[in-house]
């Protein structure tokens, strides 16, 4: 593990999820995703015309920059009007295809041994606890891949979601909408995931301490936070952390 700076007291703890709880590589994932959810859609839209729909959508989401549109509704107003069909009518469609479909997926996924070890150690020592995946999702199928995870029954603080963020990584407002609502400063939060575009860079840039689950690959010259393997987190938050409840 590689340590650079003072160590600092922590209050909170936002933590990613793909990768980082859970062994989840979306080059691999998404392909299925968008064919399952195509196949549920198929009354509706062909399948070589929705991933055009979804691609459309999804960047009208990231590049909202309203703090009052949540990322759900800039997703919403181009999907459903390129659709033809309003939300409404399509509401049921598409929650029955995550409490269906969406489960199947869990094949391409593999839990992390240290996980549910790193959350409950994090809940020991007194932290609030954010689940801090880029909210480009449902919370529905959040809570699936917490599942998988092995820490979908945890009390965790925050959840981000489509449905309650109003912006996506690696927008540094992200995580001051996370510091804003917990009543949080940066310096008493740290950040913990695997990406650094998405995860540790915008974190940094809004004062957040970080470790960077880089698995020995740590090649940013002015990287200044902790770094090293999902265990190695564990290790350092059991034995070595400035946390809360020490």
């Amino acid at each position: 593990m590689t340590t650079k700076g003072e160590r600092r007291r922590t209050q909170t703890v936002l933590l990613d999820l793909d990768d980082t709880l859970l062994d989840n590589d979306m080059q691999r994932f998404l392909p299925p995703y968008f064919a399952a959810l195509g196949r549920r859609l198929a009354h509706w839209v062909a399948p070589d015309e929705l991933m055009p729909m979804l691609l459309t959508s999804i960047r009208a989401m990231m590049a909202n920059h309203d703090p009052q549109v949540t990322n759900q509704q800039a997703f919403n107003a181009h999907f459903f009007s390129a659709l033809g069909h309003s939300e409404l009518e399509m509401r049921p469609i598409i929650r029955a295809f995550y409490e269906e479909e969406f489960p199947v997926l869990r094949e391409y996924t593999r839990p992390r041994p240290q996980a549910r070890p790193l959350v409950e150690a994090l809940f020991e020592r007194g932290c609030q606890v954010v689940v801090a995946t880029n909210p480009m999702f449902p919370r529905r199928a959040i809570e699936h891949r917490l599942e998988w995870a092995g820490v979908g029954d945890l009390p965790f603080t925050l959840i981000t979601s489509y449905e309650n963020a109003h912006f996506c990584k690696p927008n540094p407002r992200y995580y001051q909408e996370i510091l804003e609502h917990l009543d949080c400063r940066p310096h008493e939060a740290i950040m913990i995931g695997d990406d650094w575009e998405n995860d540790i860079q915008p974190a940094l840039q809004v004062g957040l301490h970080t470790f960077w689950i880089s698995e020995g690959n740590v090649d940013e010259v002015a990287y200044c936070g902790l770094s090293g393997s999902l265990a190695a987190c564990l290790e350092w938050v059991r034995t070595e952390a400035n946390l809360p409840g020490e």
